[in-house]
Parts: structure tokens; sequence; C-alpha cells
């Protein structure tokens, strides 16, 4: 009998049982250490990396910043994370877990915003690629454009979210609007809610008080 040479081999490439890995977390923009907390228990080391960039720029915008911040990683495993967005335990846990078990090269999350400490039914896509191993990291994939951050080798999607907080109270949310745009008449208010209406299609009761009051401002 022929022995197992290619799990004695995968097995030779991976952590041993129950170890830790370090983790390299490039954050674009002010993410406090709270925000990463959870991640704490699941790591042997946490270090961080700041861009001071716009926190909701796509990343082609900033590659060589970002080439940079992974170039100065210590650990292989990298995540990012933008401002506002929160690793909660269970993101932690399933980040950890696909980590350790390599069974893909990057892992796309999709980040959920968060409004009055609920989720808003909002339009949402894929996620994108925010966890990957920076062997694999294509920094020159077309040449050193792309859309969209890219990793040589198999990518899947985590089910786990992040957390993207908005505002705490209904009454933040227009303290913020007023100071950045200006008051709509209730009709046109009436007429975006509408649009907003037929864009998401929501019914949730959080979204729709979230959607009306952006109605009633306009930048």
């Amino acid at each position: 009998m022929v022995p197992a040479a290619w799990d004695r081999l995968t097995d030779a490439t991976q952590p041993n049982a129950g170890a830790k890995l370090p983790l390299s977390i490039v954050t674009l923009g002010e993410v406090q250490p709270d925000d990463l907390h959870g991640l704490t228990p699941y790591f042997e080391r946490l270090e961080q990396l700041v861009l001071d960039v716009a926190p909701r720029d796509p990343f082609a915008k900033h590659r060589a910043e970002l080439n940079r911040a992974i170039d100065a990683a210590t650990a292989d495993w990298i995540l990012v994370v933008r401002e506002r967005e929160v690793v909660d335990e269970p993101l932690a846990k399933e980040i950890a877990e696909a980590a350790t078990a390599a069974k893909a090269r990057g892992f796309r999350i999709r980040s959920v915003a968060f409004y009055r400490g609920k989720p808003l039914s909002l339009e949402s896509d894929g996620g994108e690629v925010r966890l990957f191993h920076r062997r694999y990291y294509m920094r020159y994939a077309n040449k050193g454009e792309w859309s969209e951050l890219t990793v040589q080798g198999t990518v899947v999607r985590l089910n786990e979210v992040l957390r993207s907080l908005t505002f705490e109270s209904e009454q933040a949310h227009r303290d913020y609007l007023k100071e950045r745009s200006v008051r709509q008449s209730r009709v046109r208010q009436v007429l975006q809610f509408l649009g907003y209406l037929i864009s998401t299609g929501t019914t949730d009761r959080n979204t729709l008080r979230y959607l009306w009051i952006e109605a009633g401002f306009k930048s």
C-alpha cells in the first residue's frame, strides 16, 4: 500500500493542531482596538498596520499604500478592516478557523451597516476580499491595475459579517445630516423616500426609518 504522501505533505504545511496563528490587520482610517477585540482569543498575536486613507475608498484607489502595508506585515494571514467596522466574536472565530484550515487562499467578507443597533436591509453584494494569505496576494494582477484586491487561487465567502456601525439613535442621525446637508421640503422628502422604497424593496421598519430621515436631506 502506497503511503499517503499528499496527506503527509499537507499536514506538514499546516499549523500544529490547536496552535494559534498570528494575524496582521491592515486598517483603513481610525479603527479602535475595541473594534478588533473579538480576535484576541483566537490568535497568537495581532499586528495592526494603519493606512491613513479615506476608509470607504475602493482598494484599487490606494494600491500602493496597501502594497506597502502588506510588505510590512509580519504574519502570513492578512485581514483588512475599514473604519467603523467591528469584528465580533462569531466572525473572529470563523476567521481563525478559515486561516487555520487554509482551504482557500482568500476569503470574501460582507460588511453590513448597523443602525440603532440593528442591521439595515439594504442591497448587499458578495463582499470584498478581506482575508487572504500574503503569499498569494497579486499586487501586479492586470499589470498592477485591479478593480478589487486580487488573490491567486481559490476565494470563498465567509458566513459571518463585519458590523459596520452607523448611528446609535435617530437624533444622532439627524444631527449629522443637519451639519452636512440641506433640509428638503416634505414633498421632496416623500418623493425621495418612495424612490428609496422602490429601489430597496425593503419592509424592515428600522431600515424604513433610516431611509425616511435620509430622504429629508440633500447633500
